[in-house]
């Protein structure tokens, strides 16, 4: 007996217009640049948002984050759930060259290479064995059973790539060829990324209507938030993301525009490398804990529509899987200084904050948090550095103490694993403890939901305990966009695939 799972294609599509109007580039305002273009490669959020409509994944997520085909158009796992099988639709890449079982295996096999380095290569451990049966068939042989397997396959940057592109060039970092709604056509640095409508995608609509409907997507690039949100107002792009917080209020209330978003699942927190002194002890990373004032980072750095405050941990609160009654809840001030005091810092210290002048909402916490920690006698001396400076530093884990997050989350093992299990490669803060890891293990393991769950807030009570970050709030993102962008799907985990159903009504 086999779990099959076969999904209709117009659930799949079925987020756009019927009637579309077809044409127009869509002009988007930028946050920042792409770190890299090769997927694989990258760990930031501007190349995922990007590329993401370059690329396709094998599954997709729905706006409602259910998992929908992609490059397959169906699947089935065995009972013991150790082999999936995928089958796929007929499609191109955009040099016209079909898309190939071949090309999914290599594309799964190169994110697990060590020598390509992949910061996911972790999400695929388990698949033991790839087979390409036939042009239209994969099959995966896992040495477990793997619960976050189709919500891995799924998540935007682990793309299926062309075999073909990658060994004529090396990498993908200088050149992109994907079976998405849209062609890349070039990449000035600090100026545009511009992409065009190929005209052979696979996509249809609910009523069967070709997607995408625009012409093309041309990205430019605003770090300054304010000039980000005069370029939407005076209709030099049509739409913006990242709106800061500050502007929220003023632009709901603009009948010029339309504010789309809410609370994603992203993250954000205070983060250790917890090889360095005093950060390896616990007692100094829960004194942080205590006295950081969230409330103030969340009222006054975010003016209260930038997010929600952290109650547990990397999951936001109303999540199955999340725990809400953090004991760092309540600021203690007091008992953050008895802990530096346990650890033989009653004196207090000084270290180095690394923040990055990119992101406002990372950047505008800093000083706050600064604030807090002078009155338990510890000097927080901020270095900004520009986001493509700071996020290879960030993975490297050349850092002390920072702020940042991540994005993109839809299983508890990408909220959990990913960031506290020790040999994970995105685990920047070097963060082990045998316990976490016995249980991140099983988590991802086991298929009963209930089960599961008993499990994952076992390992938050325990991260918690130990601190490896100081859980600050969970993003609010909102973007802004002229009342001709139609369409436009808010996705919780950040993602602009939806831009493959946006028409533009001139």
């Amino acid at each position: 007996m086999k779990r099959t799972w076969i999904l209709v294609l117009a659930l799949a599509l079925g987020f756009a217009l019927a009637q579309p109007q077809y044409g127009g580039t869509l002009r988007v305002g930028m946050q920042t640049d792409p770190v890299g273009l090769d997927m694989h490669l990258s760990s930031a959020t501007a190349t995922r948002n990007m590329l993401e409509n370059t690329y396709e994944t094998l599954v997709m997520f729905s706006p409602s984050l259910e998992i929908i085909p992609g490059l397959a158009e169906s699947w089935e796992a065995s009972e013991d759930l150790l082999q999936w099988t995928f089958h796929l639709r007929e499609a191109l890449w955009h040099d016209g060259t079909p898309v190939t079982a071949q090309d999914v295996k290599f594309s799964i096999e190169r994110i697990k290479d060590p020598e390509v380095a992949s910061p996911r290569a972790a999400n695929f451990a388990v698949v033991d064995r790839i087979d390409a049966i036939d042009d239209r068939t994969v099959v995966m042989t896992l040495s477990e059973p793997f619960t976050p397997l189709l919500a891995f396959l799924g998540m935007s940057m682990n793309v299926i790539v062309p075999q073909h592109v990658v060994e004529a060039n090396g990498d993908l970092q200088n050149v992109v060829v994907g079976s998405g709604p849209f062609r890349f056509v070039e990449y000035v640095p600090q100026t545009r990324l511009v992409l065009e409508r190929f005209d052979q995608h696979w996509g249809r609509d609910e009523a069967g209507n070709q997607l995408p409907y625009l012409d093309g997507i041309t990205f430019t690039f605003y770090p300054d938030p304010t000039a980000r949100t005069t370029a939407v107002l005076t209709n030099n792009v049509d739409w913006i993301e990242y709106v800061p917080a500050v502007d929220v209020p003023a632009l709901q209330a603009d009948p010029s525009v339309v504010i789309a978003g809410g609370v994603t699942s992203n993250f954000r927190s205070v983060q250790f490398n917890t090889t360095r002194e005093p950060f390896d002890d616990y007692r100094v990373r829960q004194a942080f804990a205590y006295a950081i004032d969230k409330q103030a980072v969340v009222d006054l750095a975010l003016f209260g529509t930038g997010g929600v405050v952290a109650t547990g941990t990397t999951i936001p609160a109303g999540n199955y899987y999340a725990v809400e009654d953090s004991p760092y809840n309540v600021r203690d001030v007091e008992k953050a200084r008895a802990l530096l005091a346990e650890a033989g810092l009653a004196d207090g210290f000084e270290f180095e904050f690394y923040i990055t002048s990119t992101y406002d909402f990372l950047r505008d916490p800093a000083e706050i948090i600064q604030a807090n920690l002078a009155e338990i006698g510890v000097t927080a001396n901020i270095k900004l550095e520009d986001w493509s400076i700071f996020l290879p530093n960030y993975v490297a884990g050349d850092f002390t103490v920072l702020v940042s997050g991540s994005s993109g989350q839809t299983d508890p093992d990408a909220f959990l694993h990913t960031p506290f299990f020790s040999e994970a490669s995105t685990n920047f803060g070097k963060f082990a403890d045998a316990r976490v890891d016995e249980l991140l293990l099983a988590g991802r393991q086991e298929p009963d939901p209930e089960v599961r769950r008993e499990i994952y807030r076992e390992a938050q009570d325990r991260i918690l305990e130990l601190s490896p970050h100081v859980f600050l709030f969970h993003s609010a993102q909102y973007a802004a966009h002229t009342p001709a962008v139609q369409g436009y799907d808010f996705f919780p985990n950040g993602s602009y695939i939806g831009f493959r159903h946006i028409s533009l009504d001139n």
